[in-house]
């Protein structure tokens, strides 16, 4: 507790500082974000505490601008695994209205809508999102092209990586587009060596549309190893439907399915690391979520949702909880 006190108070106090300079128009926001949960699943239960964030970002002038988000655990023994918390840190550097640059920690340009939400907006998911590390060192290269659509190029260190300087990388190409009011992309094509030569590739590709007030996500996953393997023996699909029923109330029912017949469950050299050789997974469920506080400087949101999947045995999962966020300062 008292390294938590320390590094909030370090870090506003940083802040703070930062904020002296915004005499010329730069702008710092500094916000809180926090998620609790009750969930009975299976034979446990209790009361946890998922997500304790801190943000902020903003503009250091009209061409550099910068983005920071920590989550606040306890128990970092070591410089390393207390920037393991840090899901990025980066600058941005805007060379003109089609182009820029970012560099630091950032997340790994891999497609999906379900991989696109922010953690703390998912209640279950695909075995892949479960086990997937997003956040890497690396550059990004971004292009506007026209109103709609925005490609990046990046270079990250592999999420592979186990140790310091071992000379894995991910190389990664996203497209996030909107081809019309009511359809919206987040496609990828990915290179991520999991050891030195070897490379699994993703093709990933995740639709939203938006249909008045219901919304619906499909998704689809394709990884491939180059050993033989072919479309449809390591793939994820997915799809979320989500209702407005008010402006202050949702209902969404989500599902899914994983599989990796590539190789067999016994093999001895693996190539997709995250949905292990021999899954055949299903995941469905269905939830509320409703926001008695909906405001641009604060949010408080309740949900409850059950989910299950096609394991053996089969595990129900039932949960209530909330999600609180507020600025801390604006600048």
């Amino acid at each position: 507790m008292k390294k938590i006190c320390c590094l909030i108070f370090l870090f506003v106090f940083i802040c703070l500082s930062l904020s002296l300079y915004a005499q010329q128009g730069e702008i710092l926001s500094l916000k809180m974000d926090v998620r609790f949960d009750g969930e009975v699943a299976g034979s446990e239960s209790g009361f946890v505490g998922r997500y304790l964030k801190l943000l902020a970002n903003g503009n250091l002038n009209d061409k550099f601008s910068y983005s920071f988000r920590h989550r606040l655990y306890v128990g970092h023994s070591d410089p390393k695994a207390f920037f393991n918390a840090t899901d990025w840190a980066n600058v941005t550097y805007k060379a003109n209205d089609w182009l820029s640059v970012t560099a630091g920690k950032q997340m790994i340009c891999i497609g999906t809508i379900e991989y696109d939400y922010a953690p703390i907006d998912v209640y279950f998911a695909s075995d892949f999102w479960n086990h997937v590390s997003p956040f890497q060192v690396g550059v990004n290269v971004g292009f506007k092209v026209g109103e709609n659509n925005q490609l990046y190029a990046q270079v990250t260190n592999s999420p592979f990586s186990v140790e310091p300087l071992e000379s894995l990388y991910a190389y990664n190409v996203i497209w996030y587009g909107r081809p019309a009011k009511w359809y919206s992309t987040i496609w990828s094509a990915n290179m991520i060596e999991y050891e030195k030569g070897h490379f699994i590739n993703y093709l990933a590709l995740g639709n939203k549309f938006n249909l008045g007030k219901t919304s619906v996500d499909l998704d689809y996953m394709n990884r491939y190893a180059g050993k033989g393997t072919a479309f449809f023996e390591d793939f994820s699909l997915h799809g979320k439907v989500q209702y407005a029923v008010s402006p202050s109330v949702n209902i969404f029912a989500k599902g899914g399915y994983d599989v990796n017949r590539s190789q067999r469950a016994d093999a001895g050299f693996v190539y997709d690391r995250y949905v292990l050789p021999g899954v055949e997974l299903g995941f469905y469920g269905a939830g509320v979520e409703y926001f008695p506080i909906r405001e641009a400087k604060q949010a408080l949101r309740f949900h409850a949702f059950w989910c299950s999947n096609t394991s053996e045995p089969v595990e129900q999962t039932f949960n209530v909880g909330l999600r609180w966020q507020m600025d801390l300062l604006k600048r």
